[in-house]
């Protein structure tokens, strides 16, 4: 019996200790994804882009909120593909080379309409009319 008890418990305690593994997996997947609410910039041009949507429409914005905020700036808004999405086209002047950044900003919502992830996307500077 002494063997039975020996052989039955290894299992056991691999599962236990495989249990616990994939727990954590799971704790640090759902913690890594609730903190990475926006998709943060690596180019650094679209940081102030960033910046500034980050302090102006914050996540949990109502979808009102972030089309008032377009609106007011005159920033053009895109068809969008997908229900639950504002796309809009955010120029920007970077101060330190005199230069303008053009970003394509996609604004992702939740089902009460709330604001959840921003994609920001650099696109090719046009002309201003």
């Amino acid at each position: 019996m002494g063997g039975m008890t020996t052989s039955s418990s290894k299992p056991t305690s691999f599962d236990s200790r495989a249990r616990r593994a994939l727990v954590i997996c799971c704790f640090l997947l759902v913690a890594l994804t609730g903190c990475q609410k926006r998709l943060r910039v690596s180019d650094p041009q679209l940081q102030p882009i960033q910046d500034m949507l980050d302090a102006q429409v914050p996540t949990g914005s109502s979808q009102e909120r972030v089309s008032s905020f377009l609106a007011a700036r005159g920033y053009p808004i895109e068809p969008s593909e997908k229900t639950g999405t504002i796309v809009a086209i955010i120029r920007h002047i970077d101060t330190q080379r005199m230069q303008p950044v053009t970003a394509r900003v996609t604004f992702y919502f939740d089902a009460t309409n709330k604001l959840n992830t921003v994609e920001i996307i650099r696109t090719m500077n046009e002309p201003i009319h």
